[in-house]
């Protein structure tokens, strides 16, 4: 159950659908998880709101766009970067531009994550 939050200037807002749908098949697609495990927050930000190098590492930003995804540990590394790497192409297909990405992978073990299972006898609030 990946939890990913993603953090970029105010006047990408429209564009948080379309980020969401891509970001989501990417991680169904390279770490094989239910497609209805979905969880993700989106912060939009002013400008000057966000630091950044604009050159490292060998990139040419215009903008940023921070992607962080917490994950339960346990993926290879090349299962996280083969899920890095579908999310920049699928972001990229939407016409963002590649050096504007940045992705951390953090991960968590056994007791860190609780997801309460719904009750027969919960009311929706």
């Amino acid at each position: 159950m990946p939890l990913v939050t993603v953090d970029m200037h105010r006047p990408l807002a429209d564009r948080r659908t379309e980020m969401s749908a891509a970001i989501h098949s990417a991680l169904v697609e390279g770490w094989e998880f239910p497609a209805d495990d979905l969880f993700q927050i989106f912060t939009l930000h002013d400008e000057g709101d966000l630091f950044y190098s604009r050159t490292f590492p060998n990139a040419e930003r215009t903008d940023i766009i921070f992607i962080r995804i917490l994950a339960y540990n346990g993926y290879t590394p090349e299962q996280k970067q083969r899920a890095s790497a579908l999310v920049v192409e699928k972001l990229a297909a939407l016409g963002f531009k590649r050096d504007n990405l940045l992705i951390a992978i953090t991960e968590n073990g056994d007791g860190d994550w609780h997801a309460p299972e719904i009750d027969s006898g919960d009311v929706a609030a």
